[in-house]
């Protein structure tokens, strides 16, 4: 045999066989070891991360029943169509009606915006604005907040533009409970 680290031998066959020594067989480095440790770390240190971004992140959604997801998608609806849909000839009912359906900052904003800009043009201009809701779901929802993504079609005349104008949008609605019911707390449009 020659002076190599596996030496090959004939079977009855006539094929090649390695033959594997003693000598060559190594035991893994430190650094090896290091490195599968690390590695292992690293895996565990991954699967503990995702585990928590599930938890804190997907899982509160998954704590409430289908019962407040369809009521959160209500109250956003209702509470959007109050907000959007007003006419010259009701608009003292139409803006009241809306501010039931918010609450906090928003519920503030919002009476400032409607006293000082929304209110003026409406009647000044005769503007009447109706909304439907096209499509709506809820992006997020705990119990006692959510987010709801709502699809609406907006027509408005005016005296200016007695022709109707459509206008498709779409809003992020911030929902809070309050006393047991979902109230707007912010409206984004998207």
């Amino acid at each position: 045999m020659s002076d190599s680290s596996a030496a090959v031998t004939l079977t009855k066959d006539d094929e090649p066989e390695a033959v594997v020594e003693q000598s060559d067989i190594r035991r893994p480095t430190r650094r090896a070891r290091l490195g599968t440790v690390a590695l292992a770390l690293l895996v565990a240190a991954s699967l503990i991360t995702a585990a928590a971004t599930y938890f804190f992140l997907y899982a509160p959604d998954k704590h409430t029943d289908s019962g407040a997801k369809e009521s959160a998608i209500a109250a956003a609806n209702s509470g959007t169509v109050a907000l959007l849909s007003y006419s010259p000839d009701t608009l003292t009912e139409d803006l009241a009606a809306a501010k039931t359906n918010l609450t906090g900052e928003f519920l503030t904003y919002y009476t400032e915006f409607t006293e000082k800009v929304v209110a003026p043009a409406a009647q000044q201009n005769s503007v009447d604005t109706q909304t439907e809701v096209v499509r709506s779901a809820v992006s997020d929802i705990d119990k006692d907040s959510a987010t709801v993504l709502v699809f609406i079609n907006q027509t408005t005349t005016s005296t200016d533009k007695p022709d109707p104008a459509l206008t498709a949008s779409s809003v992020r609605v911030t929902l809070s409970k309050v006393d047991g019911t979902w109230k707007i707390s912010a409206f984004d449009p998207v």
